[in-house]
């Protein structure tokens, strides 16, 4: 019998280890309210912090779906950032334990093509690429209407503070999940990109052409001398 109980207790620990945690908006918040405010979640250490002190994030309705053709998810909600990243205006994610951090967000303008997600950790740029609209894919509903599947951002992380920036101009965020104890770095946003001609540095800051040393072009690192 104290063997079935321990069988059971390991059982239900691998269960909890690797739960899947989604932190997503249900309600509409007026700008200027979320300044300060720490989003939980129901794993324990897994939560979103806003800084707006320029009163210019909200929450609204807008739906959007994210993932692939065969499995997505559709959420009613978006956090709106109201403008780029600054000492005024980001968020960072607290994270309990090693695993991979999703993010689902979009810039919700078909013309933007040059704004960038920088996602930092202990000062180690795990993610920055361009957002664009036309990252998502065209799928039929059971009801036999049209919709778009937008790609969902995958990095792994470690135990700590993830920095969330938008260093171009705003993002629309829709939801956060975390899954404990899983490895790996990697994006399902589609490799095929088209090309802006923008350049960053590694601070996600865009740069001109006549600037020297680590640059990001299309997504790709390379050292302009």
């Amino acid at each position: 019998m104290k063997k079935f109980f321990t069988l059971a207790a390991l059982a239900l620990c691998a269960l909890t280890i690797n739960a899947q945690t989604t932190i997503s908006f249900s309600e509409v918040k007026a700008a200027g309210s979320l300044n300060g405010q720490t989003i939980t979640s129901t794993l324990d250490g897994f939560s979103l912090t806003v800084t707006d002190t320029k009163d210019k994030v909200s929450v609204d309705e807008n739906e959007a779906r994210f993932g692939t053709a065969e499995s997505n998810t559709a959420y009613a909600f978006r956090l709106k950032s109201g403008g780029k990243s600054s000492s005024a205006n980001c968020m960072s994610i607290a994270v309990p334990a090693s695993g991979t951090l999703e993010i689902c967000v979009r810039t919700g303008s078909k013309d933007v093509t040059d704004r960038n997600l920088v996602l930092t950790q202990d000062k180690t740029e795990l993610y920055n690429k361009v957002v664009q609209e036309s990252d998502a894919t065209s799928i039929t509903l059971d009801d036999g209407n049209e919709s778009k599947v937008y790609p969902i951002i995958s990095v792994a992380v470690n135990q700590g503070t993830v920095e969330v920036t938008y260093p171009t101009g705003s993002m629309n965020f829709y939801a956060f999940t975390f899954t404990p104890g899983t490895t790996g770095i990697s994006s399902t946003v589609q490799a095929k990109k088209t090309n802006t001609g923008a350049d960053y540095n590694l601070a996600g800051q865009r740069v001109d052409k006549n600037y020297k040393g680590i640059v990001i072009s299309d997504g790709k690192k390379m050292i302009r001398k």
